[in-house]
């Protein structure tokens, strides 16, 4: 969709709010839904003893970045959670950082709740570029804000179509991570081999990874 723009002196007010709106734009095929304990475009939560008040509204857009695809078959006790990196916010957006915060704290509290044995993350990277990637810093922070059980509890974690790139940022974040996380880290490099590992569970996986 593109906007036409008929009176020259709003050409440039016009074309920052196309582009604004293009960057806020979700792949997703349904970024409307409101969580059942959302009030008034915000989430109240409770995360490392801290209240925190998630801005729902400026997330709307990213809510799809996470998902459950049930428990294990084997047990029907471990969570399996994907992560979508094609869905996380543009690096170019005016409020980037904030909007990042706003997203760690919602994917937080949406496992916070979806977990309550063991736990197993499948981060899903085909189609993600560069600009949607969160940098290393923030992967730090993150790492640092997951609580002990949050930690403990993750059995292993998938990283669905990794690209060298990612595989050097990995690598170069392993001093930050424990010796345990790093070595549940699993590199997964087609779907086909994805459905190996997990035979019997419904990922949802978008068609621009599919692609």
């Amino acid at each position: 969709m593109y906007v036409r723009v008929f009176v020259s002196s709003n050409k440039r007010i016009a074309t920052q709010s196309y582009k604004e709106h293009a960057l806020l734009r979700s792949t997703s095929k349904d970024d409307s839904g409101v969580d059942s304990d959302e009030v008034q475009d915000v989430i109240a939560c409770v995360i490392d003893n801290t209240p925190i008040n998630i801005d729902a509204k400026t997330i709307t857009p990213f809510k799809c970045v996470i998902s459950s695809a049930g428990t294990l078959q084997e047990d029907h006790q471990t969570a399996v959670i994907a992560i979508y990196g094609c869905w996380l916010p543009d690096h170019r957006l005016r409020e980037y950082r904030y909007i990042m915060d706003q997203l760690f704290y919602y994917v937080y509290h949406k496992l916070d709740k979806l977990v309550t044995n063991d736990y197993i993350l499948v981060y899903f990277h085909g189609a993600t570029p560069k600009h949607r990637t969160p940098d290393l810093k923030f992967l730090r922070k993150c790492y640092q804000m997951v609580n002990f059980r949050l930690r403990k509890n993750l059995r292993s974690v998938y990283v669905v179509h990794p690209t060298r790139w990612l595989r050097t940022v990995i690598a170069l974040s392993r001093p930050f991570f424990s010796n345990k996380f790093y070595h549940k880290i699993n590199y997964v490099y087609t779907i086909a081999e994805l459905e190996r590992q997990f035979p019997n569970n419904r990922l949802s996986i978008p068609v621009a990874i599919e692609q």
